[in-house]
C-alpha cells in the first residue's frame, strides 16, 4: 500500500508548513467572525465605495445580510484561496519535486520499494494534509461562531461552502502534483506547477475589478468555486463540484502514470 517510513519521514517535513497556515487561516477566520456586527458592516460597505477596486480585487464586495454571507464576502473572495494554495505549493515541493530535484528520489528508487508504492505514499500524504487543513478550519470556523454568535450560523451550508472550497483546492493541488511528475528540476516546477495556479489566482482578482475584465474569470478554475451560488443553494456538490471532482481524478492519474514511467536516474 504505502511506505510507513516515507510517510513518517513527509509528516516531518510537512507539519511546520502545515502549522503555520493553519494559524494564519484561524487567525483570519476568528478575527472576521468576531468583527460581525451591522456598525462595522457599514464601516466596510463606504471602503468599498471609497476604494471599490482594490476591495473587488481580493473579493471582498457586497452586504451581508446573515453571519455566514459575512463569512463569504471576508474569507472566501480572497483569504481561503491564497494560503492554501501557498501551502499547496509548498508540500508538493517539500514531498515530491524536491526530491526529484535533489536526486534523493532515485536513491529511494533504488531500494525494494516499488514506484507505484513510492508515489502512492506522496499523494496520500498530500491528500491528508490538504483534508486536515481544511476539515480543521471548518471545525474552527462552526466553533468560533457559536461561542461568539450561537446559533447565527447556517452550519450545513457553511459545509457545503468548505466542500467546494475543498474540491478547488484539490483540483488544484492536482494539478500542482501532474505539473512535478513531469518537470525534473525546481525551475520548471516553479515556472508551471506555481506559475499557472498564480496566475489564475491574479486573473481572479483582475476580472473582480471591472465588468470590461469580468470574463477572464471564466478563465481560471476559481470561477468553479462561486461561493455565492453555494449559498443560495445549498449544495457544495453541483455539476461544478463534480467537475472539479473528475479534473482532479484524471490529473492525478495522468501523474502517475507519467510517473511510473519517468526515468530517474539520468
Amino acid at each position: 500500500m504505502i511506505s510507513l517510513p516515507l510517510f513518517k519521514r513527509n509528516l516531518k517535513l510537512a507539519v511546520f508548513p502545515f502549522l503555520l497556515i493553519l494559524a494564519v487561516l484561524s487567525m483570519y477566520t476568528t478575527v472576521i467572525i468576531y468583527m460581525y456586527n451591522p456598525e462595522l458592516a457599514e464601516t466596510l460597505n463606504t471602503y468599498q465605495q471609497t476604494l471599490p477596486e482594490m476591495m473587488a480585487a481580493v473579493g471582498m464586495t457586497g452586504m451581508a445580510s446573515n453571519l455566514l454571507e459575512w463569512m463569504q464576502i471576508y474569507l472566501y473572495g480572497f483569504i481561503m484561496l491564497l494560503f492554501p494554495l501557498i501551502f499547496l505549493l509548498m508540500i508538493v515541493q517539500k514531498l515530491l519535486m524536491g526530491m526529484i530535484d535533489k536526486g534523493t528520489l532515485a536513491n529511494f528508487l533504488a531500494t525494494p520499494n516499488s514506484r507505484g508504492k513510492m508515489i502512492r505514499t506522496q499523494l496520500f500524504s498530500m491528500l491528508l494534509w490538504l483534508f486536515l487543513l481544511m476539515g480543521m478550519i471548518t471545525v474552527i470556523g462552526v466553533i468560533s461562531c457559536e461561542v461568539m454568535f450561537p446559533g447565527e450560523l447556517e452550519i450545513e451550508t457553511y459545509l457545503a461552502l468548505n466542500l467546494r472550497t475543498f474540491l478547488l483546492q484539490l483540483a488544484i493541488l492536482a494539478f500542482v502534483f501532474l505539473a512535478a511528475c513531469f518537470c525534473s528540476e525546481n525551475k520548471y516546477y516553479y515556472l508551471i506547477g506555481a506559475g499557472v495556479p498564480v496566475l489564475c489566482f491574479l486573473m481572479q482578482m483582475i476580472s473582480n475589478m471591472g465588468e470590461k475584465l469580468e470574463k477572464l474569470r471564466y478563465a481560471t478554475i476559481y470561477s468553479l468555486l462561486d461561493a455565492e451560488e453555494v449559498i443560495k443553494q445549498g449544495s457544495g456538490l453541483g455539476w461544478q463540484g463534480i467537475l472539479l471532482l473528475g479534473m482532479s481524478l484524471c490529473m492525478i492519474l495522468i501523474g502517475v502514470k507519467r510517473f511510473q514511467r519517468r526515468d530517474f536516474f539520468l
